[in-house]
C-alpha cells in the first residue's frame, strides 16, 4: 500500500496512515547513509507528525529492533519500506 508493506491490522485512519507511509518514504530516499543520517532521519519524521497532529509522537525506525508499546487507539502503526521497518505511534 503506497510502496509500503504494512502489518494488519493498522490501528490508524486511512488520513494519518497514508501520511506516515509517505513521510517515512520520503525521508528514506533522501537518507544517503544510515549509519550517519539515520537519528537525524528519524527525527525529521517525528517533527512532521507532531506539527501535523499534534505532540507526542514516536518514531522508530531500524532493521532489528522489538516492542511492546502503550498507545493512544487508532494512533499505532508497524509497517515496512524497503529493509526498514517503520513504527509510529502516539501516547500522551
Amino acid at each position: 500500500m503506497w510502496g509500503a508493506k504494512i502489518k494488519w491490522p493498522a490501528d490508524m485512519p486511512d488520513d494519518i496512515l497514508k501520511f506516515s507511509v509517505d513521510t517515512a518514504t520520503q525521508a528514506l530516499e533522501e537518507c544517503e547513509d544510515w549509519e550517519k543520517q539515520g537519528e537525524s532521519v528519524v527525527e525529521a519524521v517525528k517533527k512532521k507528525f507532531d506539527a501535523q497532529w499534534g505532540p507526542h509522537w514516536h518514531v522508530i525506525i531500524g532493521k532489528n529492533f522489538g516492542s511492546f508499546v502503550t498507545h493512544e487507539t487508532k494512533r499505532f502503526l508497524y509497517f515496512y519500506v524497503g529493509d526498514k521497518a517503520v513504527m509510529v505511534f502516539k501516547s500522551s
